[in-house]
């Protein structure tokens, strides 16, 4: 099959580099594919280090955006693309339209939550052009029901996944945390990925202030997000750290691509946002046999089998969190058989069986 993958974003989340992920594991699979983004933008940067052909379109208007629609439908047509694989709701208005009455199916694969109506006459005419919507959960498949006008028939639950090499055997603890120039005997809690208020980090650092998570360090890799405005969460978070009287037990460290072996340091992982679609984080310390606590909102407690794959604590509540840790050693770890939704080999093979069930 010949897939376009497109996205107008000017980001690089994960909405960003799943796109780029899964048109190269397309690539890998035997398909044609080709990536569509902003000049410029991270996502453009990071196609043209790749081996994946990229092609460069202006950031269109969000809504009726006509000419770019009719841009598209004809570079579609003109290549002969069987599929146009989008993620970024932004792209919707522009991709149903280019999409309409052409043999061309328009796939969705879901990143974001949907937690209002969508049933407005032009919801209506986007969703209707949806050959399949793909949600990575059954909670998101749900709401995505309850909020747009898709039918069943138009959705499908396909997980996220990772590389495979992510299951493979753990690094030896003591190695990895000399590595990370980590303490070697110290409990650690790790808590990875870009530095915002909504990401919960306030709530790791008070719950290692409680008294009965005294003991315990936390690891945390990340940085602010990128041209965010207002405060420096990053600085705000040591100011913290400092007045809480425990800098000496938080071990703050830039982004790597290195995070197998961070995993491997952790005695547990701590999901702390406020609510997060899908934790790609979660899977990644899952799959790297690190227990998790996550809070109980978003797509994390299905993630976390609703408590009977990790430990779950509601959002904000730094002493629930500190509970949790004290009493690390009765979580429940998911199953291999359980872990195998989130490998690359499976999730392709589900992709596979959908895009041949499309022609």
């Amino acid at each position: 099959m010949r897939i376009a993958f497109l996205s107008s974003s000017r980001g690089w989340g994960g909405l960003e580099r799943n796109l780029q992920r899964y048109a190269t594991w397309m690539k890998d699979a035997g398909h044609e594919v080709e990536i569509s983004a902003v000049p410029q933008s991270p996502l453009a940067h990071a196609v043209l280090e790749s081996d994946l052909p990229l092609r460069l379109i202006p950031r269109q208007r969000r809504y009726l955006p006509i000419k770019a629609g009719f841009a598209l439908k004809n570079h579609l047509l003109a290549n002969r693309f069987d599929a146009l694989w989008i993620r970024d709701p932004r792209d919707l208005p522009l991709s149903a339209m280019a999409t309409r009455n052409i043999p061309c199916d328009l796939i969705f694969q879901q990143g974001m939550q949907i937690p209002n109506p969508k049933n407005a006459p032009w919801h209506r005419a986007r969703f209707a052009a949806v050959r399949h919507w793909v949600c990575p959960l059954e909670c998101l498949r749900e709401e995505a029901l309850k909020n747009t006008p898709l039918r069943p028939e138009q959705t499908k639950v396909i997980s996220l996944a990772l590389e495979d090499s992510w299951f493979e055997s753990k690094t030896n603890q003591t190695i990895a945390r000399k590595t990370w120039d980590l303490p070697e005997k110290a409990p650690i809690v790790g808590l990875f990925g870009r530095i915002d208020a909504l990401k919960g980090h306030a709530d790791l650092l008070h719950a290692i202030a409680e008294p009965n998570a005294a003991d315990w360090h936390a690891l945390i890799i990340g940085e602010n997000t990128p041209n965010a405005r207002g405060v420096d969460q990053l600085e705000a978070l040591k100011k913290r750290a400092i007045e809480l009287n425990i800098a000496n037990r938080v071990h703050w460290k830039p982004p790597s691509e290195n995070l197998k072996s961070a995993y491997d340091c952790c005695d547990a992982y701590a999901m702390c946002s406020a609510s997060e679609t899908f934790g790609m984080v979660t899977i990644e310390a899952m799959a790297r046999r690190v227990p998790v606590v996550g809070t109980d909102a978003g797509g994390t407690p299905e993630l976390l089998g609703n408590g009977s794959k990790g430990q779950l604590y509601r959002a904000g509540n730094h002493k629930q969190l500190a509970s949790s840790l004290e009493n690390r050693e009765k979580w429940p770890l998911p199953t291999s058989e359980q872990l195998a939704q989130f490998q690359r080999s499976v999730a392709v093979k589900q992709w596979q069986d959908l895009l041949m069930h499309s022609r």
